[in-house]
């Protein structure tokens, strides 16, 4: 007879995949990502949520984060994935059980079900954030735009970035899709608001305050960043640009 073996049965259950837009304001700008994830976890375990877990010796909960941002920085438009294990919790549920639970700062404003198999982290394609900047140069509207204008216009704009091999030479000129401003001088002080939307994600990730220090660098100017803000964060599908709540990435 051949030998006894004991069958395992292992319980399937079907996962509700949601996708959330949160915000991430001053009170928690300072946190890094990986504290930002054990806020997310404690808050889903406190308003009892069942959240989905993988297999194996070091079990981890179902989440999945957009681009995560810098330290300091704050945004209007952060994502996140979660996978529940009950279908009878809708959405919106998911929303206001979770909300009730998160810390000042941290707060969902959209959730949508989300059905494709290609997870946030995977698709992101450009990132748009609004940077303020002080300097006590010399400045007009004229000469800024006239200054842009010329930076963007190089063959090459090589700047020092940081990699996985180290520091590199990086030419970001095709990571810059757009960069525009707003000039509010005070007094013997100018401020500059920038508004840039550059490529973002695992194959190409320019980040804010490398653009604006390659920027002040070609002008030969003294500055002071005073605020980063995302306003938009972009996956790409079919070509183009769409935003991640967008039915067609869904």
């Amino acid at each position: 007879m051949p030998p006894y073996s004991k069958a395992v049965f292992v319980e399937v259950t079907a996962l509700v995949n949601i996708r959330a837009k949160f915000k991430r304001g001053d009170e928690v700008k300072f946190i890094s990502h990986l504290d930002l994830m054990k806020v997310f976890e404690r808050a889903i375990r406190r308003a009892k949520l069942p959240i989905a877990y993988s297999q194996g010796f070091n079990p981890h909960p179902g989440m999945v984060f957009g681009l995560p941002l810098s330290v300091g920085v704050t945004s209007e438009a952060e994502y996140g994935e979660f996978e529940i294990t009950d279908d009878s919790i809708s959405v919106n549920e998911f929303a206001d059980r979770l909300n009730a639970q998160l810390p000042q700062g941290l707060g969902i404003l959209s959730v949508k079900a989300r059905r494709s198999k290609e997870n946030i982290m995977a698709t992101i394609a450009a990132s748009e954030y609004s940077v303020v900047v002080g300097t006590k140069s010399e400045c007009t509207e004229k000469n800024i735009k006239s200054s842009i204008q010329k930076y963007l216009a190089q063959n090459e704009i090589v700047v020092k970035k940081r990699t996985k091999s180290g520091m590199k030479d990086t030419n970001i000129k095709d990571m810059i899709y757009d960069l525009s401003f707003e000039l509010q001088p005070c007094g013997t002080f100018n401020i500059i608001k920038f508004n840039m939307l550059v490529s973002a994600g695992s194959k190409a990730n320019l980040k804010p305050d490398l653009l604006i220090a390659s920027f002040f660098d070609y002008l030969k100017l003294d500055y002071d960043i005073d605020r980063i803000h995302r306003t938009k964060l972009f996956v790409k599908a079919q070509d183009q640009l769409l935003d991640p709540m967008d039915g067609l990435v869904l």
